[in-house]
């Protein structure tokens, strides 16, 4: 419980011939931990099977076509029977109706786009009564459309370099909108005198075709848009369809592909020669021998198997042992860090004490039995995430223990409690104090554990024994400072310096900089007090607010009833952050700084899936 599965070093050696062979078994085994091989003079890096180009192909496929029908991987019963030949015709299939709906949908998409500029283009002459068609190249005119600030002032500009020019307006957003016709020689005096006054052209690329006036295309060019929505829509009904109908068989399909890939690749973990192929690895005590003898009996005893216990300084992948009850919390350690094969897992801690800290400052019937509710309704709609859900449940069943403890329903004082947030505030404070000096020196004590098994008696003498004789010199010195107990100061003092200089002796100067830490860590723990009560006066308040309005009656009540509602489902969603967010900082801050150090990979058997 407290330490992890033990572990076996093991070496996996054979011909070439049987690799595959070995390959299948230990995927179906999901038991060994493969150490990557690193290339060296003795071994080169293995090559992958001769499949898994092809299957790597397949697979791309069809996640392309997962991706095209969104459909997205989710449980799935459905069973691939003929294995990769299956899958690729299925695939091949599915590859050809789907890319027709596509490229069609593609081709609606760009004349939609086209339609959509042209309706832009339409929309500014439609107020021009003129025909389309003028809007072609001349050989003795020249036009200009765009946009222009003073068009009189233009006309009178443009009168005094030629009579022969024909001018069409209409007032569009701000500035108006013209149609310049002139003679072809008097273009670039024209020209000079539109940007003279800021002209702004217009091009009309995307109605060069037309013919009619404006109002009369954009009616048609509206009835084509609709036509192109309904063929749009036929489109996307076809590739649900299509969805629906495949779905089962593309999930499977990319769950085989992605299984037999894993097994085709797995070779570039091997090391390997021109003969032979070598696997390192790591598997549990107590799978070794079942392991051994599957993998014997599949070679047909053609391989030879090597394996050891682990040494001191091997970097051993880790296996949490926790009882059911307590594994969920190992979701925590996966969230800060793993810890190494010697060190004690903290997770039964974790089990111990978060639901604690939790329902100390939550601490509500009220709050505890709706945060319960949540969290079985979360748990139901995000079953992936239900070990999260589990622990928040456990501590919202632990907040209304102790909201009977306090005496609370939704901040009510509803029987006389045994302890009062509100009155016994000192109380409070003293008990979160003790609990502080508990969890702390536990997690010393965890520390001088994992020193002793690590680096030996002495340097977990010095390094983890000394914390707690410095605390037992401060309460000594505390008490008889203060006239509680019947000794001379010396003595506390004395325990102080000896500390001191065992922790220099264990930890060099960073342990004398550390000495305040043990204080801060203790008074850290003030925080159960604290935001339960912060947590408590709020509901006070909304309470007594809600209230108010009940006394006044008739409409008000209606007020009272919202302001209970909204102020206590805010308060409920602050004291469920805070609480959280608070016990899991007393854990991997005051806690685990006593002992834990963490860093080692987690198990990851071979073919077995998070």
């Amino acid at each position: 419980m407290l330490r992890p599965h033990q572990m076996n070093s093991v070496i996996i050696t054979g011909s070439n011939n049987i690799q595959e062979t070995v390959i299948k078994e230990l995927h179906n085994l999901k038991i060994l931990h493969i150490v990557e091989h690193s290339k060296n003079e003795l071994a080169d890096i293995g090559k992958p099977l001769e499949s898994a180009a092809k299957l790597s192909e397949i697979l791309v496929k069809v996640r392309a076509l997962m991706a095209a029908l969104g459909i997205k991987k989710e449980d799935n019963r459905f069973e691939i029977k003929k294995g990769s030949l299956e899958i690729e015709s299925t695939t091949k299939k599915i590859t050809q109706e789907v890319s027709i709906n596509l490229d069609e949908f593609k081709k609606i998409e760009e004349q939609s786009t086209k339609n959509q500029a042209a309706k832009q283009e339409l929309e500014i002459l439609k107020s021009i009564d003129m025909p389309l068609e003028s809007f072609t190249p001349y050989k003795t005119l020249a036009y200009f459309t765009g946009y222009i600030n003073d068009i009189n002032l233009l006309k009178e500009e443009l009168a005094e370099i030629t009579e022969r020019f024909m001018f069409f307006d209409s007032i569009a957003k701000k500035s108006p909108f013209i149609v310049l016709f002139i003679d072809a020689k008097n273009k670039e005096q024209a020209s000079n005198i539109l940007n003279k006054h800021k002209f702004s052209p217009v091009n009309f690329a995307n109605i060069g075709n037309l013919k009619g006036n404006a109002s009369g295309n954009l009616k048609k060019l509206e009835e084509y848009t609709k036509k192109l929505q309904q063929k749009k829509d036929s489109i996307k009904k076809n590739l649900e369809k299509l969805s629906m109908e495949y779905q089962g068989f593309l999930i499977a399909a990319d769950e085989f592909l992605d299984e037999q890939l894993e097994k085709a690749q797995a070779p570039l973990k091997f090391a390997s020669t021109q003969s032979s192929f070598l696997i390192k690895g790591w598997i549990p005590a107590e799978e070794l021998k079942n392991s051994i003898d599957r993998l014997n009996k599949a070679s047909k005893n053609k391989i030879f198997i090597h394996f050891e216990p682990a040494k001191k300084d091997d970097k051993v992948p880790v296996k949490l042992k926790n009882p059911i009850f307590a594994k969920p919390f190992e979701f925590f350690i996966d969230l800060y860090s793993i810890p190494t094969y010697k060190e004690i897992d903290p997770t039964f801690f974790i089990f111990l004490t978060f639901p604690i800290f939790f329902g100390v400052m939550l601490g509500d019937i009220g709050y505890g039995a709706l945060s319960i509710l949540l969290f079985l309704v979360l748990k139901k709609k995000m079953p992936k995430a239900k070990n999260f859900f589990n622990i928040l449940i456990l501590a919202s069943f632990v907040t209304i223990l102790f909201g009977f403890l306090f005496g609370e329903f939704f901040g009510y004082e509803i029987t006389h409690p045994i302890i009062s947030r509100v009155h016994d505030m000192f109380t409070l404070l003293y008990i979160a104090i003790g609990i502080g000096i508990v969890h702390v020196n536990i997690g010393l004590a965890i520390g001088f554990i994992n020193e002793l098994k690590s680096h030996g008696l002495m340097k977990a003498i010095y390094e983890k024994a000394s914390w707690f004789i410095l605390q037992i010199g401060i309460a000594l010195l505390a008490l008889s400072y203060f006239g509680k107990i019947l000794i001379s100061p010396l003595i506390g003092a004395g325990f102080l310096g000896l500390s001191i200089l065992m922790l220099f002796k264990g930890e060099g100067i960073k342990g004398i900089i550390e000495l305040p830490s043990i204080l801060t860590n203790i008074m850290s723990y003030v925080r159960l007090m604290a935001i339960g009560l912060s947590s408590v006066e709020l509901a006070i308040v909304i309470n007594e607010s809600s209230k108010e309005f009940f006394h006044k009656g008739g409409f008000f009540v209606l007020i009272g009833v919202l302001i209970l509602v909204i102020g206590h489902a805010i308060n409920i969603m602050l004291g469920l952050l805070g609480s959280f967010l608070h016990s899991l900082r007393l854990h991997y801050v005051e806690f685990f700084s006593k002992f834990f150090h963490g860093g080692a990979k987690k198990y990851q058997p071979f073919g077995a899936k998070e």
